[in-house]
């Protein structure tokens, strides 16, 4: 079964989309599997994607998510509202339902809800650190043999 990583859009992938489009394409050339984890909603997000060339294999949105559910609630102006906790646990709690085994996410409050490797992107740096380790998103390439060489090490410890 291929390996599959997560990656936020706002944030990351739209603070560096042509570096992230390189960056996808990598990854997915070394056989893993590529999941845009995002607040939504889903349909932009693709548009979006498809614009920048940014190659992925599934998009999940949490708006998309609780507006299924019947837990967002929309208002006349188009903004609307989700349950906060609902909210910040979402993405961790799809990435353990799916087997996703690193996620590349831009925020703090986010992190602490994940079982699955969380590596804070920090966007001016265009970096992101996780246990100890920084991986260095300014060469695309380079960063997407790390994130490959870490799934490997991972599983065979």
């Amino acid at each position: 079964m291929a390996e599959k990583i997560g990656i936020d859009f706002h944030g990351v992938i739209s603070a560096a989309p042509a570096l992230f489009a390189e960056f996808c394409r990598e990854i997915r050339r070394r056989g893993i599997k590529v999941y845009i984890i995002t607040g939504g909603p889903k349909k932009d997000i693709i548009r979006y994607l498809e614009r920048c060339q940014v190659e992925y294999d599934e998009v999940w949105a949490i708006l998309d998510f609780y507006e299924q559910q019947g837990k967002a609630r929309f208002f006349d102006d188009g903004s609307f509202m989700v349950d906060t906790e609902l909210w910040d646990k979402a993405k961790a709690e799809y990435c353990a339902a799916e087997g996703i085994r690193f996620h590349i996410d831009d925020s703090g409050i986010y992190g602490r809800y994940f079982v699955t490797p969380y590596c804070r992107y920090d966007i001016g740096a265009g970096t992101c650190a996780w246990n100890g380790r920084t991986i260095d998103f300014k060469d695309a390439k380079k960063a997407a043999a790390e994130v490959a060489a870490l799934l490997q090490s991972d599983k065979s410890e």
